[in-house]
C-alpha cells in the first residue's frame, strides 16, 4: 500500500467499522475507566465557565456527549462519514464536520482544550507536525491539547490490520515509543504538563494520555 494514500484508506476503513466500534465500546468495562479517568483528567484542568473544545476524531461521538453534559461547547472533525453519522446522533449538540482535519480551518487561539483521542498515529510524521501546528494556532495561550495513544515497545510505521474487529480492515498506523513520542511532541514545540498511563487489561494495551500546553 501506498502511504501517499492513507487518508483514503483510513477513511475507509473507519466506515467499514463504524458500527462494530459502536456495538463493541457499549458497556465495555474498559472503555468506561478509560472514559471515567479521562474525564477527571480534562476537568482538573477546567479553569472557566462553558469552555471551548475542539474533539479531533471523534469516531462515535461519546466523549463529546460527556463533555457537552459538562458545559462544553464542542466542536469535532471526523474523517468517517459513517462514524460522523454515528457521533451526530450521540451528541446532537456538538457541532460535527465530516472532513479531513488537515484541509480544516478554525480562528486562531478558537478553543480551550483541543483533543485528539486514539488520533495520531493514524498520521505520516510530515502530515503530523501540519496538523500540530494547525492545533497551536488554534489552541488559546492558556488552552490544552490532551491526546492518548498506545505505549509500544519501538516505534515504527506501516499499514496494519485493525486488532480485535470482524472485518479485518487495514489502517494507516504510527506506534509510538514512550519516550520517542514525548521527545517529538517537545521538538514541535508542546510542553508535557501532565500525563498518566490507563492500562486496559480488556484488550492488554498500555494508553499513553498526555496533556500539553504550548
Amino acid at each position: 500500500m501506498d502511504e501517499k494514500n492513507y487518508i483514503e484508506i483510513n477513511r475507509t476503513s473507519y466506515d467499514i467499522v463504524a458500527e462494530e466500534y459502536k456495538e463493541k465500546y457499549k458497556n465495555n468495562s474498559g472503555a468506561n475507566k478509560f472514559y471515567e479517568i479521562l474525564q477527571e483528567f480534562v476537568l482538573s484542568k477546567k479553569n472557566k465557565d462553558n469552555p471551548k473544545m475542539l474533539e479531533i476524531g471523534p469516531g462515535t461521538g461519546t466523549l463529546l456527549k460527556l463533555f457537552e453534559e459538562k458545559n462544553f461547547r464542542t466542536t469535532a472533525v471526523e474523517l468517517s462519514k459513517n462514524m460522523a453519522s454515528l457521533a451526530c446522533e450521540a451528541s446532537n449538540n456538538s457541532v460535527i464536520i465530516n472532513g479531513n482535519i488537515l484541509d480544516i480551518n478554525f480562528m486562531p487561539k478558537q478553543f480551550d482544550f483541543i483533543l485528539a483521542m486514539a488520533v495520531i498515529h493514524n498520521f505520516p510524521e510530515n502530515d503530523l507536525i501540519k496538523l500540530l501546528d494547525k492545533i497551536k494556532l488554534w489552541l488559546k495561550d492558556d488552552g490544552c491539547f490532551i491526546l492518548d495513544t498506545t505505549n509500544n515497545p519501538i516505534t515504527e510505521t506501516g499499514f496494519f490490520e485493525k486488532e480485535d474487529y470482524n472485518n479485518n480492515v487495514i489502517r494507516y498506523r504510527r506506534k509510538w515509543k514512550k519516550e520517542d513520542l514525548e521527545m517529538f511532541m517537545q521538538q514541535q514545540g508542546f510542553i508535557i504538563h501532565d500525563s498518566t498511563i490507563y492500562k486496559d487489561t480488556t484488550s492488554n494495551k498500555e494508553w499513553l494520555i498526555y496533556s500539553f500546553k504550548k
